[in-house]
């Protein structure tokens, strides 16, 4: 920012505002940057006078502020915009004012994303507040709520100094990877979909650590419906861990889950009676998937048989929710399962490297042990794990004891945190190793001790786009049957030998 001052989605820049990363594509709204106050002509030229970037001609009126747009160009851009190329799919006819190859920036735009008057003034009611606040933010699925978190963290952010975001939607996260429950430090603002945030994992959270550092438990599902009292009782811990951090210059703000029907609704009475929140917005679509009245749902009865009781009666606000201004009619609208493969597309991405996929880990049945799905048989264990994406685990006990034959299987207990994913690419039965690809750093890594078999799809990438595992360029060529097929031109299939006789 050169001159001037610029709001986007809650957070504004200024000339003393160090460059923000800030990405907008077609699976969400688009953002859009807004300014308040004109600039004169005097002013721009000034600002421009010792820079090569606008002739003094070229200047128009009604210039609010002056700001320096660089495209990032990263494989990481590449990577999705081969796997999904609707995200840079255009959602207009008009001429954008600026454009690069990675990059549009179009006026007036009747599809861009635009905060109405109800949530800035209950947001600003919130940033206001003097004694710490606790935000929770409910509504059904595709009201906003995402939307709304990263307003009101963006927000809070411009008067406090971090803001701690507890996710509770397994389904749809916003700074993690799907089948999670996290506690996240939030140190700038949130301008990027959530494919593109670089969450760090740690065993426990607390205020030194860096921007988007998470303290975590995996679900290892996309809902809660099967798991009610796991989930609860990950939450649980997750809430009393923030309300021990939340501080009057750092306030927490709850994302919860989309299921507002059946038990959901019990999920949510337990979630804010455990938060106990200074304010709730409810967002409103009008339909029947709508919460109860908040009053009557602070009193709903819970799946937990010790359900606390408030102890302060929270500050409710029902908002309108937000329909997304995305046209369906020239980009396919992006579904659920998409988001979530996206989500994973860019966590997993640190995996491949300079055109080829980071070698593995090669990690003993003897360092860890296995958590498995209940119908499945302990010696099958470790096949069970193979070709597929594993939450790491960090146990406090330590180092498992060695198995027999067959790698350890265990029950999981509240103790173990979630240190990231990643995928079982191998396994050898005769040296008893697993193969491992993750974005975990090696110091993280070797603090993981068990292994969690997980619902989640390896995400998959387009041929010809980058080596896939299990089919290109192994680093570790001796593990048998994971190197891709060579084709023998020589020998003939049984059709063809009988064609020529």
């Amino acid at each position: 920012m050169l001159i001037g001052e610029c709001h986007v989605n809650g957070s504004t820049l200024f000339p003393s505002s160090p460059p923000v990363n800030v990405s907008s594509l077609a699976a969400h709204s688009r953002l859009s940057l807004n300014t308040r106050t004109p600039l004169s002509d005097n002013q721009v030229v000034e600002a421009l006078r010792n820079t090569p970037f606008l002739a003094e001609d070229e200047i128009g009126g009604n210039v609010g502020a002056v700001l320096v747009v660089k495209q990032s160009l990263n494989p990481t851009t590449e990577l999705l915009r081969a796997t999904y190329k609707r995200l840079w799919s255009g959602e207009t006819d008009e001429k954008p004012i600026v454009e690069l190859e990675y990059f549009q920036l179009y006026a007036g735009l009747k599809r861009a994303l635009q905060i109405g008057n109800e949530w800035a003034s209950a947001v600003k009611s919130i940033c206001s507040a003097e004694e710490p606040c606790r935000v929770a933010i409910c509504g059904p699925k595709n009201a906003g709520k995402s939307t709304l978190c990263r307003f009101t963290v963006n927000r809070l952010l411009e008067s406090h100094r971090a803001v701690l975001f507890l996710e509770t939607d397994i389904g749809q996260s916003e700074l993690t990877p799907a089948g999670l429950v996290t506690l996240s430090l939030v140190k700038q603002p949130l301008l990027n979909p959530p494919y593109g945030n670089c969450p760090r994992f740690v065993p426990n959270l607390s205020l030194e650590v860096e921007h988007c550092t998470s303290q975590s438990y995996c679900i290892g599902t996309v809902s809660p419906g099967q798991v009610m009292s796991e989930y609860m009782s990950k939450v649980g811990l997750l809430i009393n861990a923030g309300k021990e951090l939340c501080c009057t210059d750092v306030p927490l703000v709850l994302n919860n889950m989309g299921w507002t029907k059946g038990f959901g609704v019990a999920l949510h009475a337990d979630i804010l009676r455990s938060l106990q929140p200074t304010h709730i917005l409810n967002l409103l679509t009008g339909t029947s998937k709508d919460l109860p009245p908040i009053p009557n749902l602070l009193t709903t009865p819970g799946i937990l048989a010790d359900s606390p009781a408030l102890i302060t009666q929270p500050s409710i606000l029902d908002l309108p929710g937000h329909s997304s201004p995305v046209d369906t009619t020239t980009v396919a609208p992006f579904q659920a399962f998409e988001l979530r493969h996206l989500s994973l597309l860019g966590y997993f991405f640190p995996i491949y490297h300079a055109g080829g996929i980071v070698p593995p880990y090669k990690v003993s049945w003897d360092e860890v042990a296995a958590i498995i799905p209940e119908t499945v048989e302990k010696e099958h264990a470790a096949f069970t794990l193979n070709c597929s994406v594993v939450a790491l685990l960090m146990t406090s006990s330590g180092r498992c004891c060695p198995g027999n034959q067959n790698i350890r299987v265990i029950e999981e207990t509240e103790e173990m945190c979630c240190l990231g994913y990643g995928i079982v690419r191998a396994l050898d039965v005769k040296e008893r190793v697993f193969y491992l690809n993750t974005p975990v750093d090696q110091a993280t890594l070797e603090l993981v001790n068990v292994f969690k078999h997980t619902s989640l799809s390896v995400p998959h990438i387009p041929a010809g786009t980058l080596p896939v595992p299990y089919l290109n360029n192994l680093a570790a060529s001796e593990i048998m049957g994971i190197g891709s097929r060579s084709q023998r031109a020589n020998l003939k299939r049984r059709y063809q030998a009988i064609a020529q006789q």
